[in-house]
């Protein structure tokens, strides 16, 4: 049985040839929620998303939080495949309900930015429809472009852009946005709900009694996630005040979003205010503030926020954003400061010719003034190049998995999250632990009457990552790598081995 980000990339494999271009109309774009999104199973609110990334590359994913997962999975759909390309002048978007699926097209959504275009369309499909989409910068097909998701309604923030691009893909297909217009966010199909509830809540007691994810993200927010970055597990947040209780004052004035999707046991939105601090932050205004103080030695709040409201309006990849920024300053040999990134932003919005170079990503800023090789280091990299700097230490895992490689059983362990539709925050609680295979191997049965083995469960995720290095292997890759989230290059440092 295929499921998950498993059931995304078969669907690829299957109906995409290996020597597919990216904005190929016979390129597919596939949907699959995660095994358990749609039930209540905590912290599940996840989707794939899955595209041939280009001729000569396998398959990109993007792992995407919200409602969207649920809702859909609530109709009881386990995978979506879009083939094709929309001949309409008028971007389109797809409508899953109660009642059918069925494209609409809109002119006023016809490069309109994300707020504008989750509003016009919630005022057509009502407040609870959740909304995957792109930006303007996707519709003109810059591979900065991002896919942006909706949080739950009507609360602050309001949505977010996923990292890893694919805005383009979307464009290229005439795709301005997916919807999802149901009020159910658990009505999937369960075959045995007393036994799936009696095993969501071991889950989620793992999740909650772990230090990170029942500690540090939901009293800190994803200010833990940078400070580990550099510390690893050994990450001190002594001196980081806790401004949970502080929250409170300020959810009387807005109506916060404090988790991406319904019943997420961890909640790390919405966690960085402080004394004084009127800011609802999320996690990508963490990481656009940690790389413009790395980029530009800005170290400013309030400046980071800015950037990265003003990214997602545009559908933007925020974080790539800054370093393409600084990339194309480097190029030219200008000291950039605050001024020239909001002019860099600017160039975008009037896509410009710099606006699309700087658009087209550090790779093609490089690929642009390639001969000059000081610029190199500065393009980023697959997070999965980083595997060679660290030794992963597995502290705890099931002895019938002994044989398998510590690195390997993160990686596979990371898969299995992907392929249930779990938080890959969680990861920090459910990787070590030795009866988590055991429990998703219950939650399993008791989701679709399939008797399995804990075993099996890895299995198949191995099998997963094998099948779609064969994909990459047959698409003439120079070399082959491992396509794994981005967050990895967390969990290299929280699970490295010289870190006692």
């Amino acid at each position: 049985m295929e499921y998950g980000r498993g059931l995304a990339a078969f669907l690829i494999i299957k109906n995409v040839s290996s020597g597919t271009d990216r904005y190929d109309g016979s390129n597919a774009i596939v949907l699959a929620p995660g095994l358990c999104s749609g039930t209540l199973v905590p912290s599940t609110g996840r989707i794939t998303i899955a595209s041939k990334k280009s001729k000569s590359d396998g398959i990109q994913f993007a792992d995407i939080a919200g409602p969207f997962s649920q809702k859909l999975a609530s109709l009881d759909i386990a995978a979506v495949v879009m083939i094709g390309k929309s001949n309409s002048q008028n971007p389109i978007t797809v409508v899953f309900s109660e009642v059918g699926t069925h494209i609409e097209k809109n002119m006023n959504l016809k490069e309109a930015v994300v707020s504008d275009t989750i509003n016009e369309i919630r005022k057509e499909f009502g407040l609870e429809a959740a909304i995957i989409g792109i930006g303007p910068t996707g519709e003109h097909l810059l591979p900065l472009s991002s896919l942006f998701s909706t949080y739950p309604e009507g609360k602050v923030p309001e949505y977010h852009c996923t990292r890893g691009g694919m805005g383009d893909i979307f464009g290229s297909k005439g795709i301005k946005a997916l919807v999802v217009k149901s009020k159910g966010h658990f009505n999937a199909e369960v075959l045995d709900k007393e036994g799936i509830s009696k095993n969501a809540k071991k889950l989620g007691k793992i999740i909650v009694s772990h230090p990170i994810c029942g500690g540090a993200l939901p009293g800190y927010g994803s200010i833990t996630l940078m400070k580990m970055l550099k510390q690893g597990r050994k990450i001190d947040l002594s001196k980081q005040s806790n401004i949970s209780k502080n929250i409170k004052k300020y959810s009387k004035l807005c109506n916060i979003n404090k988790t991406c999707s319904p019943i997420c046991v961890i909640g790390c939105l919405n966690r960085h205010l402080k004394e004084g601090d009127n800011m609802y932050s999320s996690p990508a205004e963490s990481e656009v503030y940690a790389a413009l103080k790395e980029a530009f030695n800005i170290d400013d709040k309030a400046f980071a926020s800015t950037i990265n409201k003003e990214a997602f309006e545009l559908g933007l990849d925020s974080v790539e954003l800054v370093f393409s920024i600084a990339l194309y300053y480097k190029a030219i040999d200008k000291n950039a400061k605050k001024e020239e990134i909001i002019g860099a932003l600017d160039e975008i919005k009037k896509l410009s010719v710099i606006g699309r170079l700087i658009g087209s990503k550090t790779q093609g800023i490089y690929s642009f003034y390639s001969d000059k090789t000081n610029l190199k280091p500065f393009v980023t990299k697959p997070s999965v190049n980083e595997e060679g700097k660290f030794s992963v230490l597995i502290k705890s895992k099931p002895e019938y998995l002994k044989h398998i490689s510590d690195l390997d059983y993160l990686y596979a362990m990371m898969t299995i999250l992907g392929n249930f539709g779990i938080c890959l925050f969680s990861a920090f609680a459910l990787i070590e632990n030795e009866d988590i295979l055991y429990i998703l191997s219950e939650v399993f049965f008791c989701k679709t009457g399939i008797k399995t083995e804990p075993s099996k469960i890895i299995k198949y995720s191995l099998n997963c990552m094998e099948r779609e290095i064969t994909f990459e292997t047959n698409s003439k890759l120079d070399s082959v790598q491992k396509t794994i989230p981005e967050f990895v290059k967390v969990l290299y440092r929280y699970f490295d081995r010289s870190i006692k």
